[in-house]
């Protein structure tokens, strides 16, 4: 017997069925359809929502400072050392020729401030410093003298004080300081020629306004290590003077002076709250 009469209208029944189905579109069609577009814009809302969170976080990093906004209200403390010195032996000058020489100065100021409006703020410094000078000297005709000195200086200062930022992090500024200044004097000079002794006291009170620029860096948040050298000031000083076996004496002077001293730079540290 041949099976293949009875399997002839099964096989034609699933051709005709395929016939149908590429001809007019049903329901399983639409399904397919509908779960292929589904399956796109889900994937596309998941891409999207990837790409907008690596963004962000992109973002945030790079807005993300290392160091510190100057903003209105911030309150800064800054400490600041200075120190000079100067040795030298026979050091010929134009009228003198120091045989030996010891030159020492240090100085110390605490500064405390307000931040008025971004990158502006104002405050006051007091500063104390010492200076001691002891030089041998041969004068032009050939006669020796030693020189001894010792100072104690204070002062009081106002200020106003401007920030640059350098980079967008806010980790480097170049600043400003506008101030003005009081300053106190008082030393004490002991001068021997030919075994005579000349002892003179002085005291000198200085005011004027100056500029100190420099350069801050924050290690890390509010907190910064800072440099700073007076190069400008307008000043009128008053010195009295009084010597062994000599009149007292007055001296009333006002200049102005551009000069950077190298030796004279301050380091210091401060902090932003």
């Amino acid at each position: 017997m041949n099976p293949l009469p009875k399997r002839m209208p099964f096989l034609k029944s699933i051709r005709q069925s395929n016939a149908i189905l590429f001809r007019r579109p049903g329901s399983i069609s639409l399904i397919l359809l509908f779960f292929c577009c589904w399956s796109s814009s889900s994937l596309f809302a998941q891409e999207q929502l990837y790409k907008s969170e690596i963004k962000q976080q992109t973002d945030s990093k790079e807005e993300k400072p290392d160091g510190l906004v100057i903003e209105k209200g911030l309150r800064f403390n800054i400490l600041t050392f200075s120190l000079s010195s100067r040795n030298a032996v026979n050091d010929q000058n134009l009228f003198v020729n120091y045989i030996d020489q010891k030159k020492n100065s240090w100085a110390v100021r605490g500064d405390g401030g307000y931040i008025i409006k971004k990158n502006l703020g104002v405050g006051l410094g007091l500063s104390y410093g010492q200076s001691k000078d002891n030089n041998l000297i041969k004068n032009a005709d050939g006669n020796l003298t030693s020189n001894k000195s010792f100072s104690n200086n204070y002062g009081v200062r106002p200020f106003i004080k401007n920030f640059i930022p350098l980079d967008r992090k806010n980790r480097f500024y170049i600043v400003n300081q506008t101030e003005i200044q009081l300053l106190f004097d008082r030393s004490v000079k002991e001068s021997v020629v030919d075994e005579v002794l000349t002892r003179t006291y002085t005291s000198k009170d200085t005011y004027g306004v100056g500029l100190r620029p420099g350069l801050m860096i924050f290690i890390v948040k509010n907190f910064a290590f800072e440099t700073t050298v007076d190069i400008f000031g307008i000043n009128t000083s008053v010195e009295k003077s009084k010597t062994t076996g000599m009149q007292d004496s007055r001296v009333t002077t006002t200049d102005m002076n551009f000069k950077i001293n190298i030796l004279k730079i301050g380091f210091g540290f401060s902090t932003y709250f």
